[in-house]
């Protein structure tokens, strides 16, 4: 499976403008994750810096790299493939596009502490504060799934909400054995993005989107 075009052409902006690590496309499923939920966080900080994107493959939730290249522009036989066959490359890709883009905030000094502890609809997340040496405190949220790894939904979901809705909206009306398999999927990140809509500074729009995600999703029977 080749991974999502934006996701790709994030990777190589990254390259050109001066980042010397080349993005391998690890197969297979990821491997397991880290012992604490600030080990995890902290080991991805010193990929992204690195820069290693496909040593960071192991800190995102499985699929959920795959999930969230629908609002990238994958298509559906691309994402359903990524999800039978296991997400890794398009993990490698996903943090190459956030370490361009919105995760520049971990770059120089950062500090980490244990935030709160969330449950939702019976999974249990875990908050890490983070502190740029610029200030503005950020939060990523996290999960024991062999071992620790970050929630992309629930981390970054109001980033992706409104980039997604469109094409769930699409998945709904299509029937494939592909949008099948898509659907099934994304029905497991409802909690994931019930938890986004209570990070902090969001506004009602953002908010909104999330839960409107949510809605769609749930109309798979």
């Amino acid at each position: 499976m080749r991974p999502s075009r934006l996701l790709t052409a994030m990777a190589v902006a990254l390259v050109a403008c001066g980042g010397s690590a080349e993005i391998t496309s690890p197969s297979g499923t990821a491997g397991p994750g880290a012992a604490t939920p600030e080990e995890a966080v902290l080991e991805l900080i010193d990929h992204l810096n690195a820069p290693d994107f496909s040593a960071a493959i192991d800190l995102a939730v499985p699929n959920h790299a795959a999930l969230a290249s629908l609002g990238e522009g994958a298509t559906f036989s691309e994402v359903a493939a990524a999800l039978r066959g296991g997400d890794a490359s398009v993990a490698a890709n996903f943090w190459a596009g956030f370490a361009q883009g919105s995760g520049n905030y971990l770059t120089g000094a950062v500090t980490t502490a244990e935030g709160s502890a969330v449950s939702q609809d019976g999974e249990d997340f875990q908050t890490i504060v983070i502190t740029p040496e610029t200030g503005g405190d950020r939060v990523m949220v996290l999960r024991d799934i062999d071992g620790y790894r970050i929630d992309l939904f629930a981390s970054f979901g109001p980033g992706l909400a409104d980039k997604m809705l469109a094409p769930v909206e699409r998945l709904l009306a299509t029937q494939t054995d592909d949008a099948l398999v898509i659907l099934t999927e994304l029905k497991s990140i409802v909690p994931s993005l019930m938890v986004a809509t209570g990070l902090p500074g969001l506004s009602p729009i953002v908010i909104q989107q999330l839960v409107q995600l949510v809605e769609l999703i749930t109309r798979v029977g």
